[in-house]
């Protein structure tokens, strides 16, 4: 029997396009707040919100099926969206923080994907080898910041780099096998880009179909060694 794969963010593009590959290797058990339109055939879906309450009690039921997890991919984050009737853009400027948006930013992209690792990398095998990626960003990269603007969702993607660094260092000791990685994609023509990719050429702005099959080729290549790293999607380091 295949093991599992977790993919956590099932409606995003990227995790739709990613879905079949990883059907060539695992079972995959997708989780989204509401169900995907469509879903390759054999996943089987789950629907989450995403509350720490609702991912223990997941992660539970998922323990419940006995099969080995050894693979999590999460998808889950927000660059912009609808809010109490206002639709919000990333802040350019320091006038335009506000809590509210800065809360968003820092729950979905931070505090869901740490949760996520909290529950489900406890169901991942030990003395075997595993792979968890939590898609990251390189605008997330501190030392690579020079344009400035977008405050929220880059500092919220750099905790969860903090977050997947530290935790690999903890599970290092727990989970030796294990490969936990941050992972860029590259900009993608998904709905999370769409506002802001008018000005990019074809050779800067990759379909999902094609972004997949790079991370599907990185995610292949994983080792242990690589646990902690924060990744292109070519495979080498990025700056944190």
């Amino acid at each position: 029997m295949k093991p599992y794969a977790l993919v956590f963010g099932a409606n995003s593009a990227i995790a739709q396009a990613l879905m079949p590959h990883l059907l060539s290797e695992y079972q995959v058990l997708a989780v989204s707040r509401q169900a995907p339109a469509q879903l390759p055939a054999g996943v089987q879906h789950f629907t989450c919100d995403y509350s720490e309450a609702a991912l223990a009690e997941l992660a539970e039921q998922i323990k419940e099926n006995g099969g080995p997890v050894t693979a999590l991919f999460c998808a889950v984050g927000v660059l912009h969206g609808t809010a109490k009737g206002e639709h919000r853009y990333p802040e350019k400027k320091l006038a335009e923080l506000n809590s509210a948006q800065l809360t968003e930013y820092f729950a979905v992209n931070s505090i869901v994907p740490a949760l996520i690792m909290k529950y489900f990398i406890p169901l991942m095998p030990r003395s075997e080898p595993s792979k968890a990626v939590m898609l990251s960003a390189k605008i997330a990269g501190i030392s690579d910041n020079r344009l400035g603007g977008w405050y929220g969702y880059r500092a919220s993607k750099a905790a969860l780099n903090m977050l997947v660094k530290t935790a690999s260092v903890e599970l290092a000791r727990s989970h030796r096998k294990l490969s936990l990685i941050a992972l860029h994609p590259g900009t993608t023509d998904t709905p999370l880009s769409k506002p802001f990719t008018s000005s990019l050429g074809p050779d800067k702005l990759f379909s999902p179909e094609l972004t997949a099959e790079r991370l599907w080729s990185v995610i292949q290549a994983l080792t242990p060694e690589d646990t902690g790293r924060f990744v292109h999607w070519d495979g080498s380091d990025l700056p944190w």
